[in-house]
């Protein structure tokens, strides 16, 4: 099956046609034309499946079709709403679609200008669209599409309260379509309580990235030479090293930028710095990223072959975001984690992580 086969219009495929996208991901083509139809969905998939396209594909066909259709995506980062504002402004503008992006960190001033004009999709951030819907900025009743995206992310980080009053606010929603990694009691409530008789889609496991994890021995003193090694190896096109500290970060980046095309970017950076170097990374002006956690959650970069664990997660769910960002698309990845031998033992102790990734795992010194 192609996107020309799916009632797509004309406009819209050939946008994603220029995206490079001519037949559907698994996800696509099982979900797309039930939101088409109108029907509310739960959608387990994980990251890098093209579930974006899914729902930007929908909101676009339905907008054309009925300008009185408004559509709000919610979603847990701003950059992940930077992406997203992107993506459907892509599919949607043969369909002159006007998509504006809310969220933390950018000028209030600006998006009051931004909310006076006449949009049909708004992506958000959870906590600053309150923000607009306190100042009277925005009117969510207004809405009646409504997209949650990532939403075990949400909730891992506290926004459930958050989407209940964004949720419980929009009495007349025609459909709200909900995606996440996992389906658990929390996910199943908000679908119980906010949707009417939704169908679960949920992806097969044999979609699921396929990433190679490799766990490295090595002491402190030596584990920045092990880096270089494993970075000047051939295999590593495009690569995240991810360390726990600003400081460690730039320190880091000190030692390789005479030797390596590398960035870095973490949180002590203004928003603006840190899409410029997200922007610059996605374009290929360099290959590898020193980052800490900022970068786990959200950024969909495309064509990362490895991910590196300098400093090791601190917990399971960090872990599985960082290597989240490799294999993706169907492509396989690899992951490969420091395991210092003379840190401390609660440190030193490897764990297993199995959440949505099929693993080839390795352990070598």
């Amino acid at each position: 099956m192609e996107f020309k086969d799916m009632s797509i219009s004309f406009q819209t495929v050939s946008a994603l046609s220029e995206k490079g996208y001519s037949k559907p991901t698994e996800v696509q083509e099982k979900t797309i034309p039930l939101a088409l139809k109108g029907e509310e969905l739960v959608v387990r998939s994980q990251t890098g499946t093209g579930k974006t396209a899914v729902f930007g594909v929908t909101l676009v066909e339905l907008i054309s079709k009925n300008r009185e259709v408004k559509g709000l995506v919610l979603t847990p980062t701003r950059e992940l709403a930077m992406q997203i504002t992107k993506e459907i402004r892509d599919i949607g503008k043969n369909h002159h679609i006007q998509v504006y992006s809310i969220y933390g960190g950018q000028s209030m001033r600006e998006q009051l200008d931004v909310l006076r004009r006449d949009y049909n999709i708004i992506v958000a951030t959870p906590g600053r669209l309150l923000d607009h819907a306190r100042r009277g900025s925005i009117q969510l009743q207004k809405f009646n599409h409504v997209v949650v995206d990532e939403a075990d992310t949400m909730l891992d980080i506290g926004f459930k309260p958050d989407i209940d009053k964004i949720l419980g606010s929009i009495p007349n929603k025609n459909q709200v379509l909900l995606f996440s990694a996992t389906i658990n009691p929390e996910i199943q409530s908000i679908a119980r309580q906010y949707m009417t008789n939704p169908k679960i889609i949920q992806v097969g496991e044999e979609n699921k990235a396929e990433i190679e994890e490799q766990f490295i021995k090595t002491t402190r003193a030596q584990k920045l030479q092990k880096l270089k090694e494993i970075l000047n190896n051939k295999e590593v096109t495009k690569a995240i090293v991810f360390v726990s500290t600003k400081k460690g970060v730039e320190h880091v980046f000190e030692k390789l930028e005479k030797t390596f095309n590398v960035n870095y970017t973490h949180g002590g950076k203004t928003q603006n710095q840190r899409e410029k170097v997200i922007r610059e990374f996605k374009q290929g002006k360099f290959n590898i990223l020193i980052a800490t956690d900022v970068m786990a959650r959200g950024i969909h970069v495309n064509e990362i072959s490895h991910v590196i664990n300098y400093d090791k997660a601190n917990t399971s769910d960090i872990h599985t975001h960082r290597i989240g960002r490799t294999g993706r698309m169907g492509r396989t990845g690899k992951a490969i984690t420091f395991i210092e031998t003379d840190a401390p033992e609660k440190t030193r102790e490897r764990k297993t992580y199995r959440r949505n990734f099929n693993f080839v795992k390795r352990f070598r010194r």
